[in-house]
């Protein structure tokens, strides 16, 4: 129940003032004595105080003045009733920390409306006060989240930089020193390694720069015409030299038509999606990337027979540092998909898979089709 004290000299005028209020549903609290009225109000804490002014031993400005400072009563709504009328007795009342003023005499209605309205604004102040700590509290676990993030990056990539770097350094130094004794295969497999070695920490480098911008909201979309399908192929035929063979990657293209899409970003969905189904497919696999049209919409797909994504764990697969528990020893950051996904999301689309273990898995991205002449609708 609403608790209101009333702190008035006029013993009458508290009597009735208690009984009108107490017939609204309110829980009345009174005194006649200023003093014992604030030490009501530090005892009890009302919900609001209607107070007179003039009153001998402390007046209201008084004892607005002693509410106001003690950190219980401190936000309690204020509401002067007095029969002083003048602007500068209004003016005061205000500046010291008033809620209303309420002039004597006054009708019973105006003064319940005066309270509902000093009680309806305190919810809302308390709601917003209450918005403001939810508000700081989500951005502080978000500061939290991101400083482990970004700890847990740190730790990461100093830990898969060193295996290109050492990849890199090694094979450098029998070039160096025992090229001369090499034939020429085992030469270029050495540099094979080493080109590898620079195209895998380019990719962990993109990573690396792409969580950032998504961490900052920073990753915008940069449209440019192009044709998809050549680009497709293009990282069909890079995917194949870096591996060197190793598998049998095909590009099934059903759809040539130009697109206006953010180009890199398209890039990187590909290349991350191609690269992890060869790496997680044994040697001499198929892996096929789809395009194709459905309505308006595009279609990639890529497909693998590989190790697949245990069921347990595909809800989180495309969270940060998320990798399925049976990739062994097959290096990654698990950054990629995460990235996949935001980078889809950018353009309107959606990212879909199905996968068995041991069976391989399909990943499925749907772009809607967007031309350049509906570049200002995007």
């Amino acid at each position: 129940m609403t608790k209101i004290l009333i702190i008035d000299d006029e013993s009458v005028l508290v009597e009735e003032l208690g009984e009108n209020l107490a017939y609204e549903g309110f829980e009345v609290l009174a005194s006649s004595d200023s003093l014992k009225g604030v030490q009501l109000a530090q005892q009890y804490v009302p919900d609001l105080i209607l107070c007179d002014i003039m009153m001998p031993r402390l007046d209201g400005y008084g004892v607005l003045l002693e509410v106001r400072s003690h950190p219980m009563t401190v936000k309690i709504p204020f509401i002067f009733l007095t029969a002083k009328v003048a602007r500068e007795d209004w003016r005061k009342g205000m500046q010291m920390g008033a809620d209303d003023y309420v002039t004597k005499p006054f009708q019973h209605t105006d003064l319940v409306s005066a309270i509902n309205a000093q009680l309806k604004k305190r919810v809302l102040r308390k709601q917003a006060y209450l918005d403001h700590i939810n508000t700081l509290q989500e951005a502080l676990a978000k500061e939290q989240e991101l400083r482990l993030l970004k700890s847990r990056f740190v730790s990461m990539a100093s830990h898969e930089f060193r295996n290109p770097l050492t990849t890199i350094a090694s094979s450098n130094s029998l070039l160096r020193d025992y090229g001369d004794r090499m034939s020429s295969e085992r030469r270029r497999t050495h540099m094979d390694r080493i080109e590898g070695a620079v195209y895998q920490m380019l990719y962990m480098l993109d990573d690396m720069l792409l969580i950032g911008k998504i961490e900052t909201n920073t990753l915008n979309l940069n449209k440019t015409e192009f044709s998809l399908a050549e680009l497709c192929s293009v990282i069909v035929e890079e995917t194949r030299q870096i591996r060197d063979g190793s598998h049998n990657i095909v590009f099934e293209c059903f759809y040539d038509s130009m697109v206006y899409a953010d180009q890199k970003l398209l890039r990187y969905i590909l290349v991350n999606l191609l690269t992890n189904a060869v790496k997680y497919s044994p040697e001499g696999g198929d892996v096929v990337l789809r395009l194709s049209r459905s309505g308006e919409q595009i279609i990639l797909q890529v497909e693998d027979h590989g190790i697949g994504i245990p069921e347990a764990e595909q809800a989180t697969i495309f969270d940060a540092f998320q990798r399925a528990s049976n990739v062994g020893a097959i290096q990654g950051t698990g950054l990629g998909l995460a990235i996949v996904k935001q980078a889809v999301e950018l353009h309107k689309g959606i990212i879909a898979f199905v996968s068995r273990v041991d069976a391989g898995t399909l990943f499925t991205v749907t772009l809607p089709i967007c031309s350049k002449g509906k570049r200002n609708h995007d």
